[in-house]
């Protein structure tokens, strides 16, 4: 009986197998992905103090101005910025109409994505990369957010098709129009040149090998037109950039050491790249290891399937690394977005392979080595339709403080919330004054003494959202302290990250 019980459950698997390689099964993976992202961008969470920073500046400004340094130390693509004024202008400001043209762009991926997984994958790996990008939890958040993320992911699949097209057909056209399209991109995306020079190694390599002059030709004239372009938009916005020094102090920690003068920094180089596969990649600790051997394995497999697949692909990492040794580019999290397509493919196809040998053995073990790596993103994906994610909603603190707000009461704004706040208060016509808070994170008894300035008020709102919690101490739970110690708290609206205290500070 076990021995006819056997092949009946291999065959089963088998079957369910056959069917994820279905084009059918793919489509159907896609529409989860759109519907993921739909449901992110309807829940309308309130915009986070970076998206709001962003936000005033489209707001604010002209379509001349967003050419200059932008205010609130943002940095955004020229192209990006444009896009956002003109949604702003047509939509109103809403936080609809500041996310419509991420979101667009985030679906728009899923299709280009599945595109370049055909091109690239095997059979096998083709549902698995599709998966993990449709659930990729930060795919799926950034598609929602008032930021380039999203859109820095979509015009690099762009690239990516371009340098696979140019390579596959023999069309000499494709090298000038990949140098023409790249020059376009290169105003909305700022990594997207990390992707646009590789594949122009790549591919200046293949012409110079195969000896195809004329390709070269129209390659180096394509190759031009791009540097002209973003030699433009440098001296636009990105010198002005460079010379932030805010913005280089903040970032600091994500710039890489180079050279690497001590095993610190050596352990640097290991830590960011293995973190890339949970932020921004989205895997779990869980999956994390059988995530990494995948990718090791992809990278095996690729480089003896095709070798200008993977040079492209590791050197876009090594080109954002060398950025980042410049001081140029921060090696972090959100800003690797672009680069999740790639680590993605490559995971697929090494997982496909690791699979396939596994199933020579027990084909119940090599699906369940799949099923490892995708369950935990799936429930992840499926748990945030239920509950999106919404780490700052002070729009909401802010409503229950506009309807209990009574006249004299005073406002004062913790000052890490000042622009979700101006945003808001903008938006819903805010007339109340109100104070902003100092910010003293190397002396926290500054904030003691900054409030005892508002000390003899019966009823005082504390604002707070974006707290920070990472030099040392909660300043949410610090405030609080020194707040009980002035007066007496009459009322508190909680909402997920941000707070509204109402205190009575009149004795």
């Amino acid at each position: 009986m076990n021995k006819t019980s056997a092949p009946i459950k291999n065959d089963r698997i088998a079957h369910y197998v056959d069917g994820l390689y279905s084009i059918t099964a793919h489509w159907i993976v896609i529409a989860v992905g759109i519907v993921l992202r739909v449901a992110q961008f309807l829940y309308n969470r309130s915009l986070t103090e970076g998206e709001a920073a962003l936000a005033l500046n489209i707001i604010e400004r002209s379509y001349r101005d967003l050419l200059k340094p932008l205010d609130y130390f943002q940095a955004a693509p020229v192209g990006f910025l444009i896009v956002q004024k003109y949604a702003v202008n047509v939509l109103g400001t809403t936080e609809y109409a500041l996310r419509l043209f991420p979101l667009i762009a985030g679906i728009i991926t899923l299709f280009f994505f599945y595109h370049c997984a055909k091109q690239i994958l095997t059979k096998e790996a083709i549902p698995v990369a599709l998966i993990l990008f449709a659930v990729g939890d930060h795919l799926i958040y950034f598609s929602s957010e008032v930021k380039q993320y999203s859109s820095d992911v979509f015009f690099v699949l762009i690239i990516l098709t371009l340098c696979i097209a140019t390579w596959k057909n023999r069309q000499t056209l494709y090298y000038l129009v990949y140098g023409l399209v790249g020059a376009v991109v290169l105003w909305f995306s700022h990594p997207a040149l990390f992707v646009f020079v590789a594949g122009g190694v790549v591919l200046l390599v293949r012409s110079i090998r195969h000896k195809q002059w004329s390709v070269l030709l129209l390659l180096c004239c394509g190759v031009v037109a791009a540097a002209v372009s973003f030699g433009a938009n440098y001296l636009v916005s990105l010198a002005p950039l460079s010379r932030t020094t805010v913005l280089l102090d903040t970032w600091h920690k994500s710039f890489a050491p180079f050279p690497p003068t001590s095993l610190r920094d050596v352990y640097w180089y290991g830590y960011v790249l293995v973190r890339m596969f949970t932020f921004p990649v989205g895997l779990s600790h869980y999956e994390l290891l059988l995530g990494v051997i995948s990718f090791i394995f992809g990278v095996i497999y690729v480089y003896r399937s095709d070798k200008k697949i993977l040079i492209m692909f590791i050197l876009s990492i090594l080109v954002t690394l060398l950025a980042s040794a410049l001081r140029l580019y921060p090696f972090e999290g959100r800003l690797l977005l672009f680069l999740t397509p790639l680590i993605v493919l490559l995971i697929a196809q090494g997982i496909a392979y690791i699979q396939s040998k596994a199933s020579i053995a027990s084909p119940i073990a090599g699906f369940a080595l799949v099923l490892i790596l995708l369950i935990h993103p799936v429930l992840r994906a499926g748990y945030h339709v239920v509950k999106p994610r919404a780490p700052e909603e002070l729009r909401t603190a802010l409503e229950y403080v506009d309807k209990n707000y009574r006249e004299n009461d005073v406002l004062y704004v913790y000052y890490a919330s000042l622009n979700a706040y101006r945003y808001y208060a903008y938006r819903f016509g805010f007339e109340h004054d109100y104070v902003v808070g100092i910010e003293s994170r190397d002396n926290w008894k500054q904030y003691y003494h900054d409030m005892e300035m508002i000390k003899g008020n019966h009823r005082v709102w504390v604002i707070m959202s974006h707290i920070a919690t990472w030099h040392g101490v909660d300043e949410e739970k610090l405030f609080v302290s020194y707040l009980d110690m002035l007066g007496k708290q009459k009322d508190a609206l909680r909402a997920s990250g941000a707070t509204a205290y109402l205190y009575d500070l009149s004795d």
